[in-house]
């Protein structure tokens, strides 16, 4: 991984810091808007100045599982946990209006490695994301992702 940290220009200041998730909408090509994990979805990504990207994403009110054990529990409850909720971190390099984020640990095991393209801007003091082509279920939608800064609470 040293070798690719490396090679990564970070040349663009403006991103580094965290972001709390606004919304997540996938933009289905029937004209239908979904959002995937609800409407009131949770997450936070962040960029560091070292070049390293991190995304955590999940379902807001996820159910708890019935036992204290990290990796134990019914099969239902490990399935809901699977499913409501992704994340991944790697490295960035930004390319004008693109991100490219290097995944190399994801809790989806086909993205490592993978290279995930964004288009990203700036609006309203707000991070845009939004990537086109993403597989859901049995159609390729686009999705858009929006961000504000965080605020440390203690």
């Amino acid at each position: 991984m040293q070798d690719v940290i490396e090679e990564i220009d970070v040349n663009n200041d403006i991103l580094v810091g965290t972001y709390e998730l606004v919304s997540w909408e996938n933009r289905h090509e029937s004209g239908a808007i979904t959002y995937p994990l609800g409407p009131d979805t949770i997450g936070v990504i962040s960029y560091s100045p070292d070049g390293f990207v991190f995304v955590h994403i999940m379902a807001n009110k996820r159910n708890r599982h019935s036992l204290g054990d990290l990796f134990g529990g019914e099969i239902s409850e490990i399935k809901e946990s699977a499913t409501t909720h992704i994340s991944y971190s790697g490295t960035y390099e930004i390319k004008e209006n693109e991100i490219f984020h290097y995944v190399s640990v994801s809790s989806f095991p086909n993205w490592v490695p993978s290279v995930q393209q964004r288009n990203w801007e700036f609006q309203n003091d707000q991070l845009l994301l939004s990537a086109q082509g993403l597989q859901i279920g049995n159609e390729k939608v686009g999705a858009y992702l929006i961000w504000r800064r965080a605020k440390a609470q203690k």
